[in-house]
């Protein structure tokens, strides 16, 4: 799954309104350089909340996403680098557990309002509807545990043909909220019928990586 490069002048897009993410698992193919991985995401009901998940061979990611609220509780294991984070957050504070690099971490972090995101793609359009041109939000780097702030916003519909089988899709554009904007962003698509995701785009380590959903028709 794509690793951290955490850190525009905008014009509004007519775009179509998202619909909530469609529940199931989908299988992703992640490129870099030569370097290609299988990643599955996944999207549960959870009561009232979602369930969200991104696991590949070394990595898993599992986040309790709340509509009103974004992410409320999250899980973080990457077994190459040692690393095992929980986090939960309790009204403007992340409060973080587990291990970095296999050194024990406990530790609030502060945030404001804004909602938290910690899995790109899956109930991505949740965070969209009702906004105008563009909302920020929060984004922990399991790294080092540090919070920093992100904007999100639409950048248009666009049709497009993976794996030979055209799609009709929304663009979404992230980057760092502020005056680091125009120097760093990712672009993820969602088919329009459904707000699945299908496809993106994040450069990081000095290349790019793509990631592709492996069935975009179904």
């Amino acid at each position: 799954m794509p690793k951290w490069s955490v850190l525009v002048c905008f014009i509004l897009l007519a775009a179509p309104v998202l619909a909530p993410a469609e529940t199931g698992n989908h299988r992703y193919v992640e490129t870099h350089g030569s370097a290609t991985q299988p990643i599955v995401y996944g999207v549960a009901a959870d009561g009232e909340a979602f369930q969200v998940t991104a696991v590949d061979d070394g990595s898993s990611n599992l986040v309790r996403w709340s509509p009103s609220a974004g992410a409320v509780a999250w899980h973080w294991k990457d077994t190459v680098k040692k690393t095992e984070l929980d986090g939960e957050r309790v009204g403007n504070v992340i409060r973080l557990s587990g291990t970095i690099e296999g050194k024990p971490v406990t530790r609030d972090v502060k945030i404001d309002g804004a909602p938290w995101y910690q899995i790109f793609g899956p109930v991505l359009g949740d965070l969209l509807p009702g906004i105008q041109g563009q909302r920020e939000f929060w984004v922990v780097n399991p790294d080092d545990g540090s919070a920093h702030k992100m904007q999100v916003r639409r950048a248009g519909a666009e049709r497009l043909t993976l794996n030979g089988t055209p799609v009709d899709a929304v663009k979404v554009h992230f980057s760092p909220a502020g005056a680091l904007a125009p120097f760093w962003g990712a672009d993820y698509w969602l088919r329009a019928a459904d707000s699945v995701y299908v496809y993106s785009r994040l450069p990081e380590n000095g290349g790019l990586t793509v990631t592709t959903i492996e069935d975009p028709g179904r």
